[in-house]
């Protein structure tokens, strides 16, 4: 007589499986959208390229840059944030933050985004 062997997962088993999966799913959904909204700030910063930004002032370039985040439904970004450094050859505008996000219970997660658009690297 011949005995099959049994295949498959115990019942703890896939509840640890079903408990990774979720727990995976739970950050994708919390902390996707962050880098998601980062990309449009990146794109906004990298968008600078475009512009003669020696001409621009201070203002302007804010400005901009708020435009570019009011299309893309970027709301929680502030643009006294954006730090703008001249010099004589080129000109740096840097928007550096973080977000902190509940994840779930008392845990919370910070996530910090470092964007830097340097006029001298055209």
């Amino acid at each position: 007589m011949r005995h099959n062997k049994q295949k498959g997962m115990t019942l703890l088993g896939g509840l640890t499986a079903l408990l990774i999966v979720g727990f995976i799913l739970t950050a994708v959904f919390k902390v996707g959208p962050l880098y998601l909204d980062n990309s449009f700030v990146r794109a906004a910063i990298d968008s600078l390229a475009q512009e003669n930004i020696h001409t621009m002032t201070d203002k302007d370039v804010r400005k901009k840059l708020y435009a570019f985040f009011d299309i893309n439904n970027i709301r929680d970004i502030d643009t006294k944030q954006i730090k703008i450094i001249r010099e004589k050859t080129k000109t740096l505008v840097t928007l550096d933050y973080e977000k902190r996000i509940n994840f779930m219970g008392n845990v919370d997660v910070v996530v910090r985004f470092e964007n830097t658009y340097d006029s001298s690297k055209q």
